[in-house]
């Protein structure tokens, strides 16, 4: 039926163009079968001046005239793509072109116009009474919806580069979803149009799963992403496994958050993609509140802020973010300081030991607000620091333990109080220090053989709680001496042991002079709270950190750590001057100077021709002291501890060999304590800052007394083998009637 309707119109009188409807399954059949008929196909894309340009009308109805002009027999001339370019314009268009082209006046030549795309209108024209039927042939009524990508010049995505090659491929006959970059505006097609203006809608087309959101990246970056996926064949996985983001996204945090570069954006779209897969808590909170990149690292740090410490996420949020920071430089977390101020009471709860400038601020929030228990979590090296220091000094160490608590509680809330200072005052006159033994009768009763040397300068007994359970987490046992520095505690007076010593060792300095010099970087004047305690302890650290390496590479057997004074912070807080001016010059901040005649100074202890003041003093004349003052004779600057440290070969596992103790007003407290392995030294347990001696059963068994403890309840102990602590356990005291809280027994 079709050839006989064409072969009419080659045999009528018609000088107007043929119109044929069809859909994409009949289109290369029938100009298949024009070709046979001996029509030459006509493409409109020829009628286009450049790549992008739309097709020119005009040419081509002056084309087919002119056909007729030139060629002394009847041209047969097949046009083709006219269907899709009017379909890719719209209806409107698409009206008034068929409208003019149908009664246009060819002459001689024969033209069928192949159209596909647009039987609707095809159909509509048919209906118009004054359109000649033997003109129209609709050979299918179905609609043709094709499918066609737009894409702005701007977007790197690879496609047909213009209108021109992509009316080349629908003249073709292809019907697939095509790609083009044009710069044309096809807004009232008939076809389905799928706009790519951005390089962001590319990735779309490219993924067709990607939920994140535009506002996530900009232009350029979203640019750089698409050109990574054209080149890994439109693969997001390939692109995160090429930069080293497609495992582990949660481990090196700060090396891939840090910088803006391409790759650091593309490690916050890969946690974004990721999000539901993540365990750290509290950076998926972040995630979930955070839309730009550029805003990340500082969301990371900061959102914590708004989060009540109260809140049931808070300690999750708290841990996790921690590790997540763990390796953030200190001027980041300078600015997150500042910012953690606008909450006062909460400020404390945010910060972490990670930097020194956290733990810094740390102090200086307890300075002003109090010590709070959560200080244990917040920053373990302080509140070790804080714990209570039980000596074993005979007679002296009730009186040393509470001393030196009281002492550092005081130098951590920068305060002295009136009773303290009554105590300082008295030691000063009764010198009870004398009792105990010098360093170098200490050191001389010490095996040094094997043994390394390590003088750390200016380290006093208030650090003995934060040594001995930094040797515990490092599996060295310490024992520990007290001894007392010769007068005046200067270092030119204490450094003979040193000098003396035949074997391998080493001063250092930093403790020294974080206290009391320049190049420690701290000043009372300039800041007078006592946040140089910070480096202090880190400086330790540093020392029981080396020689718990050099024991455990066998280096040496015993690691022998001394001083040669301690200092004193409240002497600095005390700014009390000499009712009088000396003829001589004050040394060492004024705690010491040469002797000289006629004084009335009731605290000063004359000794290798110095006069040495033992209160919180001050000889006028001197330079005041940085944050902390040697060369007096307060207990904090006499006494001195000389700590060796050995390796740990084994564990030691202390049990209670009674399962029920018994307690009433009559019969104290006693129990025995078994150890899985036999022990040298004494044993000792202590129970709110009182030591208890143990009597020798076995090696392995000892049997501790507490005379004063006569009461039903719990107790929580520290067990020692000599100065080295075991273990914590748990005393369950029962009373008559076999409960732990005995009405009868609380009477007394």
């Amino acid at each position: 039926m079709f050839i006989k309707i064409i072969k009419d119109y080659l045999n009528s009188e018609i000088n107007s163009p043929f119109f044929i409807a069809v859909g994409n399954d009949e289109y290369s059949q029938i100009k298949t079968s024009l070709v046979d008929l001996g029509f030459v196909v006509l493409r409109l894309s020829t009628f286009c001046k450049s790549n992008d340009k739309l097709p020119n009308i005009d040419d081509l109805l002056d084309y087919l005239k002119d056909i007729d002009d030139e060629s002394e027999v009847v041209s047969k001339i097949a046009v083709i793509g006219l269907g899709e370019y009017l379909g890719l314009c719209g209806n409107n268009k698409t009206e008034k072109v068929l409208a003019r082209i149908k009664d246009y006046n060819l002459g001689r030549t024969k033209a069928v116009l192949l159209l596909r795309g647009i039987t609707s209108n095809l159909i509509k024209l048919k209906s118009d009474p004054r359109m000649d039927r033997r003109k129209i042939f609709i050979n299918d009524n179905k609609p043709c919806r094709l499918n066609i990508t737009l894409i702005s010049p701007f977007v790197n995505l690879i496609a047909l580069e213009g209108i021109k090659p992509l009316l080349e491929r629908l003249e073709d006959g292809e019907n697939d979803n095509l790609i083009v970059k044009t710069q044309m505006n096809m807004e009232n097609s008939i076809f389905n149009i799928y706009n790519i203006e951005t390089s962001y809608g590319g990735i779309n087309y490219i993924i067709n799963d990607f939920k994140i959101e535009s506002d996530y990246g900009t232009d350029r970056q979203w640019a750089e992403l698409l050109n990574e996926l054209e080149v890994s064949g439109g693969s997001l996985n390939a692109v995160l496994e090429k930069y080293g983001l497609s495992e582990n996204l949660e481990s090196d945090f700060f090396n891939k958050i840090t910088g803006f570069e391409f790759k650091n954006w593309l490690y916050f779209i890969a946690l974004k993609c990721s999000i539901d897969m993540l365990s750290n808590t509290y950076l998926k909170y972040v995630l979930k509140n955070t839309v730009s990149f550029e805003d990340f690292k500082t969301d990371v740090l900061n959102a914590i802020i708004d989060i009540h410490h109260t809140d049931n996420q808070f300690v999750e949020f708290y841990n996790d973010r921690k590790t997540l920071i763990k390796r953030f430089k200190e001027p980041d977390i300078a600015s997150f300081v500042v910012n953690n101020r606008k909450y006062i009471e909460e400020g404390i709860y945010k910060l972490t030991d990670n930097t020194i400038t956290e733990k810094e601020e740390i102090i200086a929030w307890i300075v002003r607000r109090g010590i709070i228990s959560e200080i244990e979590y917040i920053y373990p090296a302080l509140y070790s620091y804080l714990k209570n220091y039980v000596f074993n000094c005979g007679d002296l160490s009730d009186m040393l333990t509470e001393y030196f608590s009281l002492y550092k509680y005081q130098k951590v809330i920068n305060i002295i109080e009136p009773n303290f200072l009554e105590k300082v005052e008295k030691l000063a006159i009764t010198r009870d220090y004398n009792r105990l033994r010098t360093r170098n009768e200490v050191l001389d009763s010490i095996n040094n053989e094997d043994t390394y040397l390590c003088w750390v300068d200016a380290l006093g007994v208030e650090y003995l709680s934060y040594i001995t359970d930094l040797a515990k987490k490092r599996g060295l046992v310490a024992s520990i001496n007290i001894a007392r520095a010769e007068l005046p505690t200067i270092t030119s007076i204490n450094k003979d042991f040193f000098e003396n010593w035949l074997g391998k060792k080493e001063k250092v300095s930093e403790l020294d002079e974080i206290k009391h010099k320049e190049k420690g970087g701290y000043n009372f004047e300039n800041n007078a709270l006592p946040i140089h305690l910070a480096k202090e302890l880190d400086v330790i650290e540093e020392v029981i950190d080396k020689a718990a390496t050099e024991l455990a590479l066998r280096n040496y057997k015993s690691y022998l750590i001394v001083s040669d004074h301690g200092a004193s912070r409240l002497a600095v807080l005390h700014r009390k001057e000499e009712k009088y001016e000396t003829e001589t010059e004050g040394r060492h901040s004024g705690r010491c100077c040469k002797t000289f005649e006629t004084y009335d100074l009731p605290f000063a202890a004359e000794e290798n021709g110095y006069l040495v003041l033992a209160d919180y003093g001050r000889f006028k004349g001197s330079r005041r002291a940085n944050v902390e003052v040697h060369g007096g004779a307060s207990l904090e600057e006499v006494l001195i501890p000389i700590i060796e440290l050995t390796l740990r070969e084994k564990e030691i596992i202390v049990e209670m060999v009674e399962e029920t103790v018994m307690v009433d007003y009559r019969a104290c407290m006693e129990i025995t304590l078994y150890f899985n392995y036999p022990l040298l030294k004494n044993v000792s347990v202590i129970i709110n800052s009182k030591r208890y001696s143990s009597e020798a059963i076995s090696d392995n068994h000892f049997k501790i007394v507490f005379p004063d403890i006569k009461r039903a309840g719990t107790y929580d102990a520290e067990v020692y083998e000599g100065d080295n602590f075991i273990d914590n356990i748990t005393i369950k005291a029962h009373g008559k009637s076999g409960k732990i809280n005995d009405v009868f027994d609380d009477l007394f």
